[in-house]
């Protein structure tokens, strides 16, 4: 397989570790597995993950901590694991910086189908960070600069603000598609590759993320209008400098 990403399985189930290893290995992943806090962060200091997968259930550790310390510390893809009916784990997963999510008992199909899209991402920003300044496509935005292919942002002040690959993917579809009103479905769809379904809150909580980093005020949008009963618009004018 021509697939050769590194993925770290943080579950303390000793027959799901097995069955996650067994077939993501056999669809050509390289797999590592540790069922605690103390473990992961041991192992991504000596052999760095390009993607971890998130029990959120774990006995010794808090999975949602767990979540957050790999979202502050590596530069990784994160999928979280959660029970079919655990709507606010999912929620509150995403809140703190998880990449997508899969439901227990999951289809080993739409799994990889999410493992591949967050990877396309990470690689997309990996790549992107070697390319050259000449060759960087950057627009701007109510004082903002956002680098499509280093995936900076930067506020009007010239700090730079860390973006997941998932408020990226949201900035950059707002951007590509600015003053128009785009559906939960339309979002849902470009940046997780899955169906709106009624109480799904995913894109509210991302888009909710979004607008606390490039808001003045998060409770007063001014860039990502909520167009109600529809969906959002980003509303700020656009400048290419491409």
């Amino acid at each position: 397989m021509a697939e050769s990403a590194h993925i770290l399985v943080v579950e303390d189930d000793a027959f799901v570790q097995k069955a996650l290893r067994l077939y993501l290995e056999g669809e050509g992943y390289r797999i590592t597995t540790c069922d605690n806090g103390a473990d992961m962060h041991a192992l991504m200091a000596k052999d760095p993950a390009d993607l971890a997968i998130m029990d959120l259930k774990l006995p010794n550790d808090d999975g949602f901590d767990l979540t957050k310390q790999l979202r502050d510390k590596y530069s990784v893809g994160i999928i979280i694991l959660t029970s079919k009916d655990d709507a606010i784990d999912r929620v509150v997963g995403l809140e703190i910086g998880a990449d997508d999510y899969v439901t227990k008992p999951w289809d080993e199909r739409e799994l990889l189908a999410r493992i591949r899209s967050v990877m396309r991402r990470v690689n997309e920003r990996k790549g992107a960070a070697k390319a050259s300044d000449s060759e960087q496509r950057v627009v701007t935005f109510s004082g903002w600069l956002l680098n499509l292919d280093s995936r900076e942002l930067k506020d009007p002040d010239g700090k730079k603000v860390e973006l997941t690959s998932g408020e990226f993917s949201l900035l950059n579809e707002f951007i590509e598609k600015a003053g128009r009103v785009l559906s939960r479905d339309h979002l849902l769809s470009a940046i997780y590759s899955r169906d709106w379904e009624p109480f799904d809150r995913s894109i509210d909580v991302l888009v909710t993320r979004l607008r606390r980093k490039v808001e003045a005020d998060s409770r007063h949008p001014e860039i990502i209008k909520t167009v109600r009963g529809t969906g959002y618009m980003f509303a700020a004018a656009i400048k290419r400098a491409d």
